[in-house]
C-alpha cells in the first residue's frame, strides 16, 4: 500500500510538472526573444518585443514573472489589455474586477485572466487594445526568406498599377461600409458588411472563402478570404489584409477611419491586382473580431502555419484615412524585430515608388493589430500605420466618421498605393535558387538547388567569384583541391537579363571518402570545423591530452550568446551504416543555458540529436546512430550553445570526435573529349537512369551508346535506359566535359566476356598495363582496341600499341571464347581518364576518330620493300583518308585502323560497310603517292572490304612506282543536296552502276541501274539523312544526302 501512495505521488508530481506555469519574461532585444524561444522548457504562446508569455515546465529563475500556477484549466481565458495614457486605468480595471483577474500590471499593459464560460469575452479597454493569448506554440518567422540585398529597381509595371489607384474609390467603400452603423462583430450588420466584401470580391473573379472560428461571445461574423492564383509558384503566398469590425463605447459604431479605411485599402489592391497575373499566389483578406483580441486573423494566421503555408509577408491596413491638420503626412511602420527583413522591403519599395512618403519605423505601445497573428503564427507581419502620436482621436467613438476621422482621402491613397506596390513587387520577384546545397566527393563538389521553371540559366560564385554556368539544377566543380574550405552561392538570369538574388551561402571542403572514420583529437587544430568566436581550443582540461573544444577556452561564458561550432559538411551516401561519438564534461546553467548538438541536410532545417543543460564533472562518452542519413550526400552537425540574459557558467568542452562509418561510398569523375570517345566508371550510381548520369554533361551531350541500346535526345532514341557499371560506352560530344559518378564502388572488379565482340568498362583506379589484364586469358583473347583511337593489343600477331587501358575508358574486345577478366582492388585518388591522343601524323588531312573501326594488320614481311618513315593510309572510294600509320621499324609488325561513318553527320566522313578499302603509299623522300596492291589471309574477315569492327590481315602488297593518283575517281556524283523533289545521279563509269537508296534504319528506298546519268525523284519521300550507294563490281561507293 505504501508503494502504491508513493506511485501515485509521483504520477501527481509529474503531471503537476508536465502542466507547467504560465510566465511573463521580459525582454531587451531580439537576441534575448531568440534565446528564450529556444529553451525546451518553454512553450511561448505570445511575444513582442519587449516580452513573452510561455508556459514553463521547469526551474523558474529571478526576473521570470509568474503569472498563474496552475494555467490553462477549462474555460480560462489569457489576454494582453492596452492601457495607455488615453484609458483610464483605475475605471477599466474595477470594470472587470467582478470577473476577472489581473494578473499583471505594466506602464501601458495588464495581463488578464477570465473564466469565459461563466463570464463569455473580455471587453476592451481601448482602440485594437486587446490581444487573447491562445494555449498553442508560437512560431518566430523564418530569416532571409526575401534575401533582400539589392536595392529595388522601378519596374514600370507596378507604376502603371499604382497609378490606377482611386480615391474615389476607396472613399466610397469607406462611406459604405460606415453606412451599416455598425460592423461589431457580434451583430447582424457585421454579417451584411461581412456579406457585402465577400460579394465584391467575387465580382473581381477572385476564389472566396468565408472562414468561420471561435468567439466567446457566441455567434459573429466571419472571416473573409480571397485567393489569386499565382501563375508560376501557386504556393509561395503574399498577403494583404486589415479587419472590417468596428466598436465604440456609443450608440453607434461607425468605425471609418478603423478600420473601413483599410478594408477600403485592400479591396482597391484587388480591385487592381485581380486584373492582371502574377508569379505567386496572393491573398486578400478582410478579418473579424479584430477589436476583440485579433480573433479572426490569429484563427486564419494558426491555420496557415498548421498547413505549413510558404508565406512570404503579410501587409495590414488598419488605420490609413487620418491626418492631423498641419502635420506631414507619413507612417509609423509597426512590427516586431523577428519582421525587420519585410519592414526593409516595404521601406525599399515604398522610397522606390513613392520618394517623398516619410516611412518611420516605431511602436504602439497602446495597442496591437492583425499583423501580430501573423507574426507570432511564425510569418512576418508588418503594420503601417498613420503617425503613432497622432492618429485619429475619434476611433471607437460615434465619430469615427468621414469627415472628422477618416479625412484625408490623399493619405488612404498614398498608403494604399505603398502596400500595393509591395504586394506586386513581391508576387512578381524573380525568384532566386533555393535548398542549395554543396555536395564535397573526391576532388570534386556537387552543387544542387531547386529548379527555377522560367530562368534562363544560372551562375555559379566560388569564394565570391563567377566560376561558371549552367541550365540545369546542378553544378560539378572539379577546379578544387581536398582539403580546402569554399563557399559557394548560384543566382538565377532570366530572359530578359535580370539577375535574381543570390542563393544562401554553402560551405564545403572536398575530401575523399571518410572510410573508416573521421577524427578530431583537436592536437593540431580545428581546420574541418567553422567555429563562431569565441569557440576554440583549451589545454584547462581534454580527455586526450592536451587540448579540448570549447565554446569559451578563457573562462566562464558570456550573457545572452549564440554560438555554433559547426562541422564542415561530410558525405554519408552509400555507407551501411553510421555513427557519432566524442568525449564531453559540461557545467552550464541547469535549464537555462544548453548545448545542444544538431545535424542538418540543407543547413536550414536542423534536427536535434542531444542537449545538454546542468554539470557534469566528469569525462563521459556520448555516442549516436547515424544511420538514418546513410542516404544524404549533405550532413553537417553542429554543437549550437545558447546561454540566457543571467547566470554564466564554466561551459562545456568535447574531444576525441569521431564518425565511424561501415561498408563504401565513391565518387569518380570521367573525362569527356569532344567527338567520340569510349567511357566507364567504377561507381555504380545511386540514381542510374541514364539522363541522371549525363545530367553534369547533358548540354554536350550527342549521343551515348553501348551494345545494347542508344541514348540520343536530340533523336528520341532512348532504348538505352540505365547506366551500367558492367558495361562500356561509346560517346559523343560537342565539346569537352566531365561525368560525376556518385555511388558505391563496385564490389568485384570481374567482367564476364562472351565470344566474340565485347565493350567493356575499366574497374579500376588507375591505369593497368594490356597485357597484365589479360594475361590470364592471352589465348582467347583475339584482338582490343581503343575507343575512337588507334591503339590495338593484338597478341597473335605480336602487335600492342595500346600499352595500357585507362580508368574512365571503354574498349572493344573480341574474344575467341567465353572468359572473364578481374580488375586488381585498389584505393586511394582515382587517376581519372585523360584519353590520351595515339592519332598518327601523316601527310593526308585526318578525319575525326568514330567509335566503329576496321583493324588491318601488317606483318613485319610484308613491309620488307617498302622504306622506314614512309606512310600507308586506307582511302574511302571518295578519297578521304580515314586511317593511316607510319613504317617505324621493318622488323615490327604494324597495325592500321580504319575508321567508319559517323552517322550522325550529314556527309561521308569514314567507310561504310560493303566500301572497297583502297590503301595508297606516300614517299616522303619525293612526296608522292601510289596505291598499293594488296592481297590478304583469307582466315580473317571479308578481303578488302570494310566492316564496322572488321579484322583483315595483309599477305602481301606492292605499289606502282609509275605514280598512280592516291584518290581513284569517284564513282558517281549526286546533286543537288539537300534534295528537294529531284536527286541527280552522274555515273562515272562505262558500265551500268547498281544505284541504291537506304533510310535512317537501313530500309532500301529506292534501287536502280543507271548508265551515265539519272533522276530520282524524292518529293514523296520523308525529310531526313539518306545513304546512296553505288556498285560496280568489287567496288563500292556511298554518300549521304539529306531531303528538305
Amino acid at each position: 500500500m505504501k508503494r502504491l501512495i508513493l506511485l501515485l505521488f509521483a504520477v501527481m508530481f509529474l503531471n503537476s510538472v508536465n502542466a507547467g506555469e504560465l510566465v511573463l519574461i521580459p525582454t531587451k532585444s531580439f537576441d534575448e526573444t531568440k534565446s528564450l524561444f529556444q529553451n525546451p522548457w518553454l512553450k511561448i504562446h505570445f511575444y513582442r518585443d519587449e516580452f513573452v508569455i510561455a508556459t514553463l515546465n521547469g526551474q523558474s529563475k529571478e526576473g521570470v514573472i509568474l503569472l498563474d500556477s496552475n494555467p490553462w484549466a477549462e474555460g480560462m481565458a489569457y489576454y494582453v489589455v492596452y492601457v495607455d495614457g488615453s484609458v483610464d486605468r483605475k475605471k477599466y480595471e474595477n470594470s472587470i474586477s467582478s470577473k476577472a483577474e489581473i494578473l499583471y500590471s505594466q506602464n501601458d499593459y495588464i495581463v488578464v485572466k477570465i473564466n469565459e464560460i461563466t463570464h463569455g469575452r473580455l471587453t476592451p479597454a481601448k482602440n485594437d487594445g486587446i490581444v487573447r493569448i491562445a494555449n498553442i506554440q508560437a512560431r518566430l518567422p523564418k530569416e532571409n526568406i526575401l534575401n533582400g540585398s539589392k536595392r529595388i529597381e522601378p519596374d514600370p509595371f507596378v507604376q502603371s498599377l499604382i497609378n490606377e489607384v482611386s480615391g474615389a474609390n476607396i472613399t466610397a467603400t469607406v462611406q459604405h461600409l460606415q453606412d451599416y452603423g455598425t460592423r461589431n462583430a457580434y451583430k447582424p450588420q457585421s454579417i451584411e458588411a461581412q456579406q457585402w466584401i465577400a460579394a465584391q470580391y467575387e465580382d473581381l473573379g477572385l476564389e472566396v472563402e468565408i472562414m468561420d472560428f471561435y468567439m466567446p461571445g457566441g455567434p459573429a461574423s466571419d472571416n473573409i478570404i480571397a485567393v489569386q492564383e499565382g501563375t508560376l509558384y501557386p504556393n509561395e503566398y503574399v498577403i494583404v489584409g486589415g479587419h472590417y469590425d468596428s466598436i465604440s463605447y456609443g450608440s453607434t459604431e461607425p468605425g471609418a477611419d478603423d478600420n473601413a479605411s483599410g478594408s477600403a485599402g485592400v479591396l482597391e489592391i484587388a480591385r487592381i491586382l485581380s486584373q492582371y497575373e502574377f508569379d505567386r499566389t496572393i491573398i486578400y483578406c478582410a478579418f473579424s473580431g479584430e477589436e476583440y483580441g485579433l480573433y479572426g486573423s490569429s484563427a486564419y494566421a494558426q491555420r496557415c502555419a498548421q498547413q505549413e503555408m510558404n508565406i512570404l509577408g503579410y501587409f495590414n491596413l488598419d488605420m490609413i484615412g487620418y491626418l492631423q491638420p498641419g502635420n506631414t503626412m507619413m507612417t509609423t511602420l509597426i512590427y516586431p524585430q523577428s519582421a525587420l527583413e519585410l519592414a526593409n522591403f516595404y521601406i525599399g519599395v515604398a522610397s522606390t515608388y513613392l520618394p517623398d512618403f516619410v516611412v518611420t519605423p516605431g511602436t504602439l505601445s497602446g495597442g496591437d493589430s492583425d499583423h501580430t497573428s501573423f507574426n507570432n503564427n511564425g510569418f512576418m507581419g508588418i503594420f503601417p500605420f498613420e503617425n503613432a502620436n497622432a492618429y485619429s482621436p475619434y476611433i471607437h467613438t460615434v465619430n469615427d466618421l468621414i469627415g472628422p476621422s477618416y479625412n484625408n482621402q490623399n493619405q488612404a491613397v498614398v498608403f494604399t498605393k505603398a502596400s500595393l506596390a509591395s504586394v506586386a513587387t513581391l508576387a512578381n520577384r524573380l525568384a532566386f535558387p533555393q535548398n542549395f546545397l554543396a555536395a564535397p566527393y573526391d576532388g570534386f563538389v556537387h552543387l544542387h538547388w531547386d529548379l527555377i521553371p522560367n530562368a534562363d540559366y544560372f551562375k555559379v560564385f566560388r569564394n565570391g567569384e563567377f566560376v561558371g554556368t549552367t541550365t540545369t539544377q546542378d553544378y560539378y566543380d572539379d577546379n578544387v583541391e581536398n582539403g580546402t574550405l569554399y563557399s559557394y552561392f548560384v543566382t538565377a538570369v532570366y530572359p530578359t537579363g535580370q539577375e535574381s538574388e543570390p542563393s544562401a551561402t554553402a560551405w564545403v571542403t572536398p575530401m575523399a571518402s571518410i572510410a573508416p572514420s573521421l577524427c578530431f583529437d583537436f592536437e593540431s587544430g580545428t581546420s574541418f570545423w567553422n567555429l563562431d568566436l569565441p569557440w576554440g581550443l583549451t589545454t584547462s582540461t581534454s580527455h586526450s591530452p592536451t587540448h579540448s573544444l570549447t565554446e569559451s577556452p578563457t573562462g566562464n561564458y558570456a550573457n545572452n550568446q549564440q554560438l555554433f561550432a559547426t562541422l564542415n559538411p561530410i558525405n554519408l551516401m552509400g555507407y551501411s551504416s553510421a555513427s557519432l561519438s566524442f568525449w564531453t564534461k559540461y557545467d552550464l546553467e541547469n535549464n537555462w543555458d544548453f548545448m545542444k548538438l544538431e545535424i542538418s541536410t540543407n543547413g536550414q532545417n536542423w534536427t536535434l540529436l542531444d542537449q545538454f543543460t546542468g554539470t557534469q564533472n566528469n569525462w563521459i562518452q556520448k555516442t549516436y546512430s547515424l544511420n538514418g542519413y546513410i542516404t544524404k550526400p549533405y550532413v553537417l552537425i553542429r554543437f549550437n550553445f545558447k546561454s540566457d540574459i543571467s547566470i554564466n557558467r564554466d561551459g562545456m568542452y568535447i574531444d576525441d570526435f569521431c564518425i565511424t562509418v561501415q561498408g563504401s561510398s565513391g565518387s569518380q569523375k570521367v573525362i569527356i573529349p569532344e567527338g567520340w570517345s569510349g567511357i566507364s566508371g567504377r561507381i555504380i550510381p545511386h540514381s542510374p537512369q541514364i539522363e541522371n548520369v549525363m545530367a553534369p554533361y547533358a548540354d554536350k551531350l550527342i549521343t551515348i551508346k553501348n551494345l545494347e541500346g542508344e541514348y540520343c535526345p536530340s533523336l528520341g532514341i532512348g532504348t538505352l535506359e540505365s547506366w551500367d557499371a558492367n558495361s562500356g560506352y561509346m560517346v559523343k560530344g560537342s565539346q569537352s566535359g566531365s561525368l560525376f559518378l556518385i555511388g558505391t564502388p563496385v564490389a568485384n572488379g570481374t567482367v564476364q566476356l562472351k565470344e566474340g565482340w565485347n565493350l567493356i568498362p575499366v574497374l579500376a583506379n588507375s591505369d593497368i598495363d594490356v597485357v597484365e589484364l589479360f594475361q590470364s586469358i592471352a589465348d582467347k583473347i583475339v584482338l582490343v582496341k581503343d575507343i575512337a583511337n588507334e591503339g590495338v593489343y593484338w597478341p597473335d600477331e605480336g602487335i600492342n600499341t595500346l600499352g595500357t587501358v585507362q580508368a574512365g575508358k571503354s574498349y572493344f574486345v573480341k574474344s575467341k571464347a567465353a572468359a572473364s577478366i578481374a580488375f586488381a582492388e585498389g584505393r586511394g585518388k582515382v587517376e581519372y581518364c585523360s584519353h590520351k591522343d595515339s592519332h598518327a601524323v601523316s601527310p593526308w588531312s585526318a578525319v575525326d576518330p568514330k567509335p566503329n573501326s576496321h583493324v588491318l594488320a601488317f606483318p613485319h614481311g610484308v613491309l620488307q620493300k617498302l622504306e622506314v618513315g614512309n606512310y600507308i593510309g586506307a582511302f574511302t572510294p571518295d578519297g578521304l583518308c580515314v586511317g593511316a600509320f607510319q613504317i617505324e621499324d621493318l622488323a615490327a609488325n604494324h597495325v592500321l585502323v580504319a575508321y567508319a561513318d559517323d552517322e550522325l553527320t550529314d556527309e561521308i566522313d569514314g567507310f561504310v560497310s560493303g566500301d572497297s578499302l583502297q590503301l595508297v603509299y606516300f614517299r616522303n623522300d619525293i612526296e608522292e603517292a601510289y596505291s598499293l596492291v594488296v592481297e590478304y589471309d583469307n582466315g580473317f574477315d571479308a578481303e578488302g572490304i570494310f566492316l564496322k569492327e572488321g579484322i583483315s590481315k595483309i599477305t602481301s602488297l606492292s605499289y606502282d612506282n609509275s605514280g598512280i593518283n592516291t584518290v581513284p575517281l569517284t564513282l558517281f556524283n549526286v546533286y543537288p543536296n539537300p534534295a528537294k523533289d529531284y536527286l541527280n545521279i552522274q555515273v562515272n563509269s562505262l558500265h551500268p552502276v547498281q544505284i541504291e537508296v537506304f533510310n535512317q534504319v537501313g530500309q532500301v528506298v529506292h534501287s536502280a541501274n543507271i548508265r551515265n546519268s539519272g533522276v530520282v525523284h524524292t518529293g514523296q519521300w520523308a525529310k531526313g539523312l539518306y545513304i546512296v550507294r553505288a556498285t560496280e563490281n568489287c567496288r563500292v561507293e556511298s554518300k549521304k544526302i539529306v531531303v528538305n
